[in-house]
């Protein structure tokens, strides 16, 4: 049953990266290189597509290296983490400002609100072991900062920064990192959170 819950999440995740993308691509602008280029640069995108492969390679083939590797706890929770705070991010900062139609709307709202709660609920009632520990909330940060680092010298060259707390035209660099030293601090308390969750679920199994 875990197995085949898992394989829905990375299908839905699946299903929503590539309705978006031939969405976002009929819409852009620009060429269908640039587009994808593009559409590939946001963290939503990024996360939901880490879903899709790690969830549906655990449940499909739960022997290979990756299906292994994201069976781990640590590796789990951590995912967990990314995409929850994809939801929370959006619901808070970007959706007051975000009109999505049609397709769009409902890839949107799979990407942002279905993913995230199925891979919440799925993580916290469907796994076994809990091992992850409270010093990996900080090299869990490295995803997101390594995500940031990219967006910021790609926008430095092209002018384009997918999030408005990522545009420097606007904010300045000083204003970014002001932006952005909260958002570490929300997904390292949010890492320590799911941590210290697992962890009390582990001791009330015993």
């Amino acid at each position: 049953m875990s197995r085949a819950i898992r394989a829905a999440i990375a299908f839905t995740a699946l299903a929503a990266v590539i309705i978006q993308y031939f969405t976002f691509i009929a819409g852009a602008e620009i060429g269908p290189i640039g587009a994808s280029i593009r559409y590939f640069s946001y963290f939503t995108v990024l996360t939901n597509t880490l879903v899709a492969f790690g969830w549906g390679m655990n449940a499909l083939r739960p022997d290979s290296v990756p299906g292994r590797w994201f069976a781990r706890d640590d590796v789990r929770t951590a995912v967990t983490s990314y995409i929850v705070l994809v939801g929370v991010v959006y619901h808070l900062l970007l959706a007051a400002d975000h009109d999505p139609q049609g397709l769009q709307w409902f890839a949107n709202l799979l990407l942002h609100y279905v993913v995230p709660a199925a891979v919440f609920l799925e993580w916290l009632l469907g796994s076994p072991d809990r091992t992850a520990r409270f010093s990996q909330a900080f090299v869990w940060q490295i995803y997101p900062f390594a995500y940031t680092a990219y967006s910021l010298i790609k926008g430095a060259f092209t002018g384009f920064y997918p999030y408005p707390f990522l545009d420097v035209n606007t904010l300045g660099y000083s204003g970014v990192a002001y932006q952005l030293a909260g958002m570490i601090v929300a997904f390292t308390i949010t890492s320590l959170a799911f941590i210290a969750i697992g962890r009390m679920q582990a001791r009330l199994a015993r």
